[in-house]
């Protein structure tokens, strides 16, 4: 039974990194890349403009999906929730996760209408009202990641052994690719 359960512990940190590394992706190519200005006035600035759009929804998708319910019409999710109830925790630990949880449950909270009404569903409601959906203040998204690394550190250490960090080498690849973008644009 250990075995099954330093597995799922282990998909569970897959998946945290995974909405990671996809949040990660979306900032450094669309948020903090250093050739936009030049991009938003090329022949591809429509191509990039669907592209950051189709990152920052699949990155916040995978965001919220980390804090579905343990069980959903009847499906087990692995998530937050999961983890925190369906795993023996001693009751400093439990608490410790019980105070993360709360703190990324506010941010994805802030995204989770998103996620119900356009980026799961087309809500009829949500389109002809034109709603703004999921909006944070600049940094929130940071700071839940921080709150994420904690989370997933501990759970982790407890359960498998070690802490769990997340990879932001996906840095290195988007600059790689902002390079590959330079070098065409000036041959």
């Amino acid at each position: 039974m250990q075995e099954s359960s330093n597995y799922i512990i282990i998909e569970f940190c897959k998946l945290c990194s995974w909405a990671h590394e996809t949040w990660l992706n979306h900032k450094e190519l669309f948020e903090r890349n250093p050739i936009e200005r030049k991009v938003q006035l090329s022949g591809a600035a429509d191509v990039m403009s669907r592209l950051s759009i189709i990152s920052q929804e699949y990155s916040l998708l995978q965001i919220v999906k980390l804090h579905d319910k343990a069980i959903v019409n009847g499906n087990i999710t692995l998530g937050i929730d999961y983890v925190i109830k369906y795993f023996a925790w001693d009751e400093s630990t439990r608490k410790k996760l019980k105070e993360l949880e709360i703190k990324l449950n506010n941010f994805s909270s802030k995204i989770k209408s998103a996620r119900n009404k356009c980026l799961s569903h087309n809500d009829l409601e949500s389109i002809l009202a034109g709603e703004n959906l999921g909006e944070f203040q600049e940094g929130e998204d940071d700071a839940y990641f921080e709150c994420l690394q904690e989370f997933v550190n501990i759970v982790h250490e407890e359960k498998v052994g070690g802490l769990w960090p997340f990879d932001d080498l996906v840095k290195n690849d988007v600059e790689a690719f902002l390079s590959v973008l330079q070098h065409r644009d000036n041959a």
